[in-house]
């Protein structure tokens, strides 16, 4: 659906209640009893097309959730951290002869 106002979206549930309406009243004509018209994939897909465009109806006349933006505290005045102290250095291992 590419409409996304409410009026498009109305617009296309009409249509699409029209559809349906309009093909069961030719496979009522053909003599076809209620239980075939259930299960007439043409039926099904524009009864499943209504249904989705009621669902979309319902989620855009739903009010949108206020959400407050939690301010962060702010740091500790932004100090500069204190400088780390100097990593001392292992001693370097003296080589040994290798036996032989």
């Amino acid at each position: 659906m590419k409409g996304r106002k409410l009026e498009a979206r109305g617009n296309r549930l009409n249509l699409v209640k029209a559809q349906a309406e309009a093909r069961k009243k030719v496979l009522k004509e053909k003599g076809l009893d209620e239980e075939f018209i259930k299960k007439d994939s043409m039926m099904r897909h524009l009864l499943a097309e209504a249904r989705k465009v009621k669902r979309s109806i319902e989620s855009r006349q739903r009010e949108p959730l206020k959400v407050e933006q939690v301010k962060k505290p702010a740091k500790e005045a932004a100090r500069p951290k204190a400088p780390k102290p100097p990593r001392e250095k292992k001693p370097k291992k003296e080589e040994e002869a290798p036996p032989g």
